[in-house]
């Protein structure tokens, strides 16, 4: 009996023993984070004195969108003696994981904040293909209201809540890199979606806490340019006899003729971001503006290289602003309501610099009003 007793004792110790080395091994693994991030960055930016009440940040459409402040700042400056100023730190390259990154380094908040951006999250490589299933375990447990309010209290359970993973190391500076092949890029474009709102989750957070005023605004999407690239996955030899087949109609201007056909094809093939470009641009020259816009938008999510914003980067801000109720400004609806009856682009990106001149003016006054100016 004394011996099974002891082999019983034996057993249990080293099952606690074993225990413990491993959670002792998962403890040092990890690092302490409330935001189950799959990067992290090599330094702190540095520290950024603000002179502005207001503040732009975004990516290169936040930049370009910050060259018409001064607009901005006159609409809302109406009836005051000295213009209120505007500040930009929206940068070439910098997806949203940077702009958080340097709005950390504020040593105030502006009372003011305006994202503009989603034009270049795949472009710099943020996390590890293999490790995609464990950074989304780590956010299911993050999303659970319990975990994150358990983590906020005491933030080193982390080191044994999250899954560890191989985290990807930052620069001081974006490092864009090639895009790899099909499949890889559409693991790295869900992992990005889920990214892209968790971020702008936490920025939401972030300027709730010290007390700035957030306003998100949606990107223009140029409706008129057609897809960069078709994933294959999407297309078949009929699917491309079909387009052919089109493509004559609209040649021979029996446009009513080819938006029956289009119509058909875009029910019968899903996600071919060709075929609903075609189809829009069919439904456009016959007044169907509506449905051409809804074709149009969906081949720009389609597209299958990563070269803009797209439509599913505006739903996910508009989401994000409903969810968190914070303020949204549509610049994307401002602009595709000019369209097809204006020009709304001058290039792929930009649009017309009529319709920033109208967006500062609407945004102004909004500001003018929250400010009570």
């Amino acid at each position: 009996m004394k011996k099974i007793l002891s082999f019983v004792l034996v057993i249990l110790m080293g099952l606690i023993l074993t225990g413990g080395f491993l959670v002792w091994t998962r403890y040092a693994q990890n690092q302490e984070q409330i935001f189950p991030y799959p990067y992290h960055f090599i330094s702190q930016a540095p520290a950024i004195q603000l002179d502005a009440p207001i503040l732009i940040t975004g990516d290169r459409m936040g930049k370009y969108f910050a060259k018409f402040q001064t607009e901005l700042a006159a609409t809302i400056s109406q009836n005051l003696a000295k213009p209120i100023k505007i500040q930009s730190l929206a940068k070439d390259g910098f997806a949203l994981h940077r702009t958080l990154h340097e709005l950390r380094s504020l040593t105030q908040w502006p009372q003011i904040l305006i994202y503009q951006g989603g034009s270049e999250e795949m472009g710099e490589n943020k996390f590890e293909l293999p490790e995609i299933p464990k950074i989304v375990t780590n956010f299911k447990r993050y999303n659970d209201d319990r975990i994150e309010t358990l983590l906020i209290l005491y933030p080193k359970l982390s080191r044994l809540i999250y899954e560890p993973i191989k985290k990807v190391k930052l620069a001081e500076t974006p490092v864009i890199t090639a895009q790899g092949n099909e499949a890889e890029y559409l693991k790295r474009l869900e992992m990005e979606i889920l990214l892209f709102e968790q971020q702008l989750i936490q920025l939401v957070g972030l300027s709730k806490d010290r007390n700035s005023l957030l306003i998100l605004t949606t990107t223009p999407v140029n409706m008129d340019i057609s897809p960069h690239k078709v994933c294959s996955f999407t297309t078949t030899v009929e699917i491309e006899e079909a387009i052919g087949s089109l493509r004559d109609l609209i040649r021979a201007k029996n446009h009513k003729a080819a938006y029956a056909m289009s119509t058909k094809l875009t029910q019968q093939y899903s996600g071919n971001a060709l075929l609903l470009y075609i189809h829009g641009q069919v439904a456009r020259r016959l007044g169907k503006n509506d449905e051409a816009k809804k074709a149009l938008l969906e081949s720009s999510a389609f597209d299958c290289e990563p070269w803009r914003a797209n439509e599913i980067h505006n739903s996910i801000i508009r989401k994000v602003a409903k969810e968190q109720q914070v303020m949204l400004f549509d610049f994307a609806k401002l602009v595709e309501n000019q369209w097809p009856e204006n020009p709304t682009f001058f290039d792929e990106l930009y649009a017309q610099n009529l319709n920033y001149d109208r967006a500062m003016k609407q945004l102004g006054l909004v500001i003018k009003n929250i400010l009570k100016l």
